[in-house]
């Protein structure tokens, strides 16, 4: 029993190595509150000016630099009009997202000038 437990562990282990080894988080911005980055394999060019992405929100307490949360968005963004979207946050399905401006987020607009500088 103790062998398939172990079997188990080194299996499951690897599966996450794996997994982990497809991301490629790229550093796009930070401020005091928080940290922005983007997996750059993750581009998918879904139709023309329109991109979808994997980002990476690290919310920090300005106080501390401690971080607080962390959050996976992935997002769309019309390169054209510089708007995007947020279709999943942290693997949950937005089906009523809508369209939006980011309103000078300085983190939004570098995911977005990042982004679309490679599409």
């Amino acid at each position: 029993m103790n062998i398939l437990v172990l079997i188990l562990i080194i299996l499951f282990n690897r599966t996450n190595i794996i997994y982990a080894a497809n991301i490629n988080w790229i550093e796009v911005s930070k401020t005091p509150s928080g940290i922005q980055y983007l997996n750059k394999d993750s581009i998918d060019i879904k139709e023309k000016n329109i991109i979808e992405i994997t980002t990476k929100y690290i919310k920090i307490d300005s106080s501390t630099s401690n971080e607080i949360e962390e959050n996976i968005y992935i997002m769309k963004i019309n390169c054209l009009t510089n708007k995007f979207k947020d279709i999943s946050v942290n693997g949950k399905n937005n089906l009523t997202a809508k369209w939006e401006d980011p309103n000078g987020d300085k983190l939004l607009d570098d995911v977005i000038s990042d982004s679309c500088e490679n599409d």
